[in-house]
């Protein structure tokens, strides 16, 4: 959740990872328009859809009934865009066998794009389901802050109602989606800790670490976090 920390933590996490000399690569992947943006711009005409841009990022509400060729046409547009893009950025490191760090990942996209839609959980589209084609990571956190708080932090988003229903949504389908929901309410380094416990009591890391000490070897299979 955007105005949480996590860009914090992912810091945190590149410092730990270096002391048990585990270089990292670090990627953030946000939704931009391209195979989407001719029906973007329909919809805006149409009075469909509105934009909000802030710091580079595009934030699309849309006025579309919830059943309909053109709600299921949006959706699989956009959730390809957003494979296609991260699934670049990710293929070649994990065949390479490095630990990537992903500062926003799959639950992000979905929130996003169940926001934009204004979708209840319970109901999962195609386009969202396609998301499960990228690789699964081998750990996943939400960081769960009160939404005024992220709201002051970065307001990206134009109301604070936005990021009541963001959050709500990260609740509600973190468990669906493998995901540990953390508490964001407390300090950086007690957060970190924490996270990391989990990561350092995981049969994978002392793997990573072996396999990270190998001068020749095959390739390790990749990981993301």
């Amino acid at each position: 959740m955007d105005g949480s920390g996590k860009s914090t933590q992912v810091g945190l996490l590149e410092k730990s990872f270096e002391k048990v000399n585990m270089p990292v690569l670090r990627i953030r992947s946000r939704w931009r328009p391209v195979l989407s943006l001719p029906l973007l711009v329909i919809m805006r005409r149409l009075g469909y859809a509105s934009v909000h841009r802030a710091g580079g990022v595009y934030i699309v509400e849309t006025r579309l009934p919830s059943r309909g060729g053109l709600t299921s046409l949006w959706c699989i547009l956009t959730q390809v865009e957003n494979i296609v893009k991260t699934g670049v950025k990710l293929v070649f490191p994990l065949l390479l066998g490095r630990t990537v760090i992903c500062d926003r990942y799959a639950l992000d996209m979905v929130v996003d794009g169940m926001a934009g839609l204004h979708d209840v959980p319970g109901r999962t589209r195609l386009g969202f389901q396609l998301l499960r084609l990228l690789p699964k990571p081998n750990f996943a956190f939400f960081m769960d802050i009160d939404p005024e708080v992220a709201f002051k932090r970065k307001p990206d988003l134009p109301r604070l109602e936005d990021y009541v229903e963001r959050l709500q949504l990260y609740r509600e389908l973190s468990s669906s989606w493998d995901v540990t929901i953390v508490n964001a309410r407390v300090s950086a380094d007690t957060i970190h800790r924490k996270a990391w416990k989990i990561i350092a009591s995981s049969s994978l890391l002392g793997e990573l670490v072996g396999a990270s000490e190998e001068i020749v070897g095959s390739i390790a299979s990749g990981n993301v976090r």
